[in-house]
């Protein structure tokens, strides 16, 4: 006798496998694509952090670099910090770097006065300046890119440095045994506190709202940039404000020690 399986007796085992075959597939493409999204992602931050940080060192490196004594007379931000800081110590000069403009790097003209607030989540006091000194998010970036804005505050320490070792602020030429600190021909030595806060105002979801952070002028003098001193340890800043709001936001100190030498010279 002859037997015949009749195909309704493998119905529907096909289309199973083929579910189960799509599933399969449909997980790995989700976790594919995610992995790849989760590189992206770290790729960009990384690029990002470190293009923040390039950008953040560049106004540093130029008051390092940059002709001395144009920096330190009145016309120039560290001169006048210097002045003014003997009259009210603990005061933030503050500028917005703007390298494509035609303005001197720091000029006094365009640099405003903030005292820090009396409390950790108050806005500074707006002393002396205008609006220049701030920078405008949606228009003052440091190239043609315009990727990145970034402000710049100085600060002339006041306070004693803990941290540093005996004798780190010592130059070479000393001679402790003769009854001197400094060097001969050094009449004075002091430190400069820079900060500069670089941030990337195409990320945020409110520039209004980044904007405050930094400030406009009188009527809206934004947060410090400075948080080193022992009067403003913990205070918020413009970098952790911005942070808060989840900004690409980089800022770096550099503390200068500036040293004044007088040298005989003679006619010829």
């Amino acid at each position: 006798m002859n037997k015949y399986h009749t195909p309704s007796s493998q119905r529907g085992a096909t289309l199973l496998v083929v579910m189960m075959m799509l599933i399969v597939l449909t997980v790995v493409g989700v976790l594919a694509i995610r992995v790849a999204m989760t590189s992206l992602n770290i790729s960009t931050n990384t690029q990002l952090g470190q293009f923040l940080s390039q950008t953040a060192d560049t106004p540093i490196n130029q008051l390092y670099t940059g002709n001395l004594s144009n920096l330190v007379d009145l016309s120039g931000v560290v001169g006048y910090a210097l002045q003014d800081s003997k009259l009210e110590p603990g005061h933030e000069y503050i500028f917005c770097y703007k390298p494509l403009s035609n303005e001197k790097f720091g000029a006094s003209l365009g640099v405003a006065v903030k005292r820090p607030p009396a409390n950790k989540i108050d806005k500074a006091t707006l002393l002396s300046g205008g609006s220049d000194a701030f920078c405008d998010l949606s228009s003052d970036f440091g190239s043609s890119r315009e990727a990145v804005v970034t402000q710049v505050a100085v600060k002339i320490p006041n306070e004693a440095e803990e941290d540093l070792k005996p004798g780190a602020l010592l130059s070479r030429g000393n001679n402790l045994s003769s009854g001197t600190i400094m060097p001969k021909n050094v009449v004075e030595q002091q430190r400069i506190r820079v900060t500069t806060t670089s941030v990337v105002p195409s990320f945020a979801k409110n520039l209004d709202a980044a904007q405050d952070c930094i400030g406009t002028g009188s009527g809206n003098p934004g947060y410090i940039s400075d948080d080193t001193s022992s009067d403003t340890k913990g205070f918020e800043t413009i970098a952790t404000c911005l942070a808060k709001l989840g900004v690409p936001v980089n800022s770096q100190i550099q503390e200068f020690n500036l040293q004044t030498i007088f040298s005989q010279t003679q006619a010829p």
